[in-house]
């Protein structure tokens, strides 16, 4: 770590220049370059356009139906299902109702594309639900929730995409998930998933919660604004149940922005949580890692973070009406063991 007087007197310009680096947003070409990484090509050419299935996409229209309808017609074939640019109002409450992909295929949102949850007074939905299917990819567009609409005041699991139930090798590209009245996206009982450049934006309780999972990988992301329920932080890494377990998680390349609580959280009091890896993550306005109760999360796999923090320049010289600059902090070679300032690892314990 650089100490503050060699940033003053010779680093100004440099942590500018890395600060504005660390707040650029992921640009299309690097959006591009992640999902290409990511995402593999479709296995068929079918392609059905949800328009052709009588979808409207104008903000009013109920258009649950006809997306559902060309789900079904792709699901099983390795084709796609696309959705142009539009807003599309969908059910997210009622089961039997709400949009559920199915094995094979490819759900490919425009860039202008919106599904968005009618609103309603519901303590849990799903805008998208990816439930026991297999190779399943979700590219691109914006899941929308009720959040600012919401007319009921209990409950905390509106999701926006909720993957679950034996739900393996599901990739998930380029996605923004926001206003949600729960999390942006959930994983529960899955198997080798992927988020690849995705954003989770002003959500209520998590930007993703991982309740049980055996392969994780979330990338070249960004997790901001969540608040309004506990825990609020960017991801949460939490099994519900004792027989639920967390392992093979690897987060990376992602920046954790003003959320409420810390910007990843792993809380194993419930169950186990394991091999978890943190590299090249950034932090700014919340805690960056807090560890509770998970002895199998190790310190030596938490490596190269960083957090910015503000502070005010010197009141001498040329910076004696100077804004106040943002400071990099670097994280110690993990090789060193813990590093307090980004990672508070503690025991809780149970009362009698």
């Amino acid at each position: 770590m650089f100490g503050k007087e060699k940033f003053w007197a010779s680093g100004l310009l440099l942590t500018a220049l890395v600060t504005a680096a660390c707040f650029m947003p992921l640009a299309a070409d690097a959006q591009d370059a992640a999902q290409r990484g990511c995402v593999t090509a479709p296995r068929s050419p079918l392609v059905v356009n949800v328009k052709d299935k009588g979808a409207k996409g104008d903000g009013r229209t109920d258009d649950t139906e006809a997306i559902q309808a060309a789900i079904d017609d792709v699901g099983g074939t390795g084709g796609t299902v696309l959705v142009p640019s539009g807003t599309y109002m969908v059910d997210a409450v009622e089961k039997k109702r709400r949009l559920a992909l199915k094995s094979d295929m490819t759900l490919k949102l425009d860039k202008g594309a919106i599904l968005k949850a009618i609103p309603n007074d519901s303590r849990k939905y799903a805008v998208l639900s990816i439930s026991d299917v297999s190779n399943v990819t979700v590219m691109g567009g914006t899941l929308e929730g009720d959040r600012t609409e919401h007319q009921g005041k209990a409950g905390e699991a509106g999701m926006g995409l909720r993957i679950e139930r034996g739900a393996k090798d599901v990739t998930v590209a380029g996605v923004t998930s926001r206003k949600m009245w729960g999390d942006g996206f959930y994983v529960e009982d899955a198997k080798n998933t992927k988020f690849c450049a995705v954003t989770a934006d002003n959500n209520r309780r998590q930007g993703l919660s991982i309740v049980a999972a055996d392969g994780v990988l979330v990338t070249d992301s960004i997790f901001s604004n969540t608040h309004g329920t506990r825990p609020s932080a960017g991801i949460d890494l939490e099994p519900d149940e004792p027989e639920q377990k967390i392992v093979n998680i690897r987060i990376q390349n992602s920046k954790f922005l003003n959320n409420a609580g810390p910007g990843i959280e792993i809380a194993g009091k419930r169950g186990a949580v394991a091999k978890v890896e943190l590299s090249r993550n950034m932090f700014k306005g919340n805690r960056p890692i807090l560890v509770e109760n998970a002895p199998e999360v190790l310190a030596s796999a938490i490596c190269g973070n960083r957090q910015v923090t503000s502070e005010k320049a010197s009141s001498e010289g040329l910076n004696a009406f100077a804004d106040p600059i943002d400071i990099v902090v670097h994280q110690n070679d993990c090789e060193d063991g813990s590093d307090m300032r980004f990672e508070v690892n503690r025991q809780t314990r149970t009362k009698k």
